[in-house]
């Protein structure tokens, strides 16, 4: 068996760090159907995971509005999601005791996310988390966001951390996707409605909750 080289830990945000997704669903309803598209719930599951700016052309492609550019929707939809943050975020059950456990044992702690800067501020300062994370990357600093690997790879340069010695936190098929594209373990810990989907089976592991896994059982 081989000695196990993980010694970073690299989460996502929405859905993993904080209970969000519901808020993203509820914004973007609302701000889609605000200027003529026919909300689906099947169109909204296949675009879990990718940027604001792909979802938001994927709306637009199907249902074309006028009179406000496509900056100027997803921009409303950000706006949303943060005033919801501000007054509903919660913190995901266990994450805290995770991240005071790798603070302690001195394991580096990155974020990537495919949500821009103004939001991870906003959940950051909301959950009081900031100070565990040593490098923050959104697919904003990045050529592609996720399912391409961009983010991971950026967040393991930051702290100077190879693939192999990185561990991906997500709950996404996108982002299981990303973390694996750049060749780095991936722990899932996807909706509880979608927990037996075959997708997740990519996935290195897989937990229900980060209080339900040991995450340092898989580091070093």
């Amino acid at each position: 068996m081989e000695d196990k080289v993980i010694n970073t830990v690299i989460f996502d945000m929405d859905g993993v760090l904080i209970d969000s997704e519901k808020f993203w669903v509820q914004a973007e309803k609302e701000v889609f159907t605000s200027v003529g598209a026919i909300w689906s719930d099947e169109i909204a599951e296949q675009t879990k995971g990718k940027t604001t700016r792909a979802v938001t052309e994927l709306w637009f492609d199907l249902y074309p509005w006028e009179g406000q550019s496509i900056e100027e929707v997803e921009q409303a939809v950000i706006d949303r999601v943060d005033e919801l943050i501000r007054t509903e975020g919660e913190i995901k059950k266990g994450v805290r005791e995770v991240l005071d456990q790798l603070q302690t044992e001195n394991i580096k702690v990155g974020l990537a996310t495919n949500s821009p800067d103004s939001l991870i501020n906003t959940v950051l300062e909301r959950l009081e988390i900031r100070t565990y994370f040593q490098t923050i990357v959104s697919a904003l600093h990045v050529e592609n966001g996720k399912p391409a690997p961009d983010v991971y790879l950026r967040a393991a340069t930051n702290l100077d951390s190879t693939p192999k010695e990185c561990l991906v936190v997500e709950d996404s098929f996108t982002g299981i996707t990303a973390g694996k594209a750049a060749g780095m373990t991936v722990l899932t810990v996807p909706d509880p409605i979608e927990y037996n989907d075959a997708k997740f089976d990519i996935a290195d592991y897989k937990a229900i909750s980060l209080k339900d896994f040991d995450v340092m059982n898989v580091i070093r």
